[in-house]
């Protein structure tokens, strides 16, 4: 239900009001400013995300990471090194920029909200290898499937092979999740994917062209190692899944 409300407010009722406001004010469309747009767009999806968990799930977001680890510290340490040698870069501040608004209401909503809402209550009955990768599969594909909406700029076959990375991306964003208790530490690898992307693109256009067959094979043994990363990271040590004992202590 809170997927629903959310797209129902984000892809429809806030582009429609500043739409309206924008061409009220400025006399133009809002792609005449596409990137203003998009970040006042971001900006609000944030607050409806958290607007709608407190009084929908009220599903509490785990951000403080252990301070005993090193290992996000380095993890975070490297995010601003990529950030710092990139700075003379051609899209250096839209990369910033875009890596920021993606990140952040990207990560609450299916990390914070949706895979940690599925894994509390699964938890409840039982905290077992299944329930977690379960837990992790639906969020990872939800946040896959969300992303058939830039079939409004897209082919269906180049936004299925996007809708493939993107879970594939998902689940290893959502075993560092469950890895290291901290919903900073999945922001930061979402950030930097998106920027680095941002940074040698610049904005994506639109991708009507044919897919080839290489192409979806690639995607498919991609995707597979994908699955590995984040099997491999959650199943490893399993006892010391933070995330899982943060739930377990609340």
């Amino acid at each position: 239900m809170i997927l629903a409300l959310e797209f129902l407010f984000d892809q429809i009722i806030l582009p429609l009001i500043y739409g309206f406001t924008y061409e009220l004010i400025f006399h133009q469309g809002v792609h005449t400013n596409y990137i203003l747009f998009l970040n006042i767009f971001k900006i609000l999806s944030i607050f409806v995300i958290l607007i709608l968990n407190h009084y929908i799930i009220g599903q509490k977001l785990y951000l403080k990471p252990d301070f005993a680890e090193f290992g996000w510290q380095i993890f975070i340490f490297i995010c601003l090194l990529i950030i710092a040698i990139s700075v003379k870069g051609q899209h250096f501040w839209l990369a910033l920029d875009i890596g920021i608004i993606a990140a952040l209401p990207e990560e609450i909503m299916f990390r914070g909200v949706i895979m940690g809402w599925i894994l509390e209550k699964l938890a409840s009955v039982k905290q077992t290898y299944f329930n977690v990768y379960l837990a992790l599969a639906i969020a990872s594909i939800a946040f896959g499937l969300i992303h058939y909406v830039n079939l409004a700029q897209q082919s269906f076959g180049f936004t299925s092979l996007q809708v493939l990375n993107a879970i594939g991306i998902g689940v290893i964003l959502g075993a560092i999740y469950i890895k290291t208790g901290s919903l900073l530490i999945p922001i930061a690898f979402h950030f930097v994917y998106d920027f680095a992307a941002t940074l040698s693109q610049g904005m994506p256009e639109t991708h009507y062209v044919a897919i080839s067959t290489p192409q979806v094979v690639f995607q498919i043994v991609w995707f597979v190692v994908q699955a590995w990363i984040a099997f491999s990271i959650v199943h490893y040590h399993f006892e010391n899944n933070l995330l899982l004992q943060k739930i377990e202590k609340k």
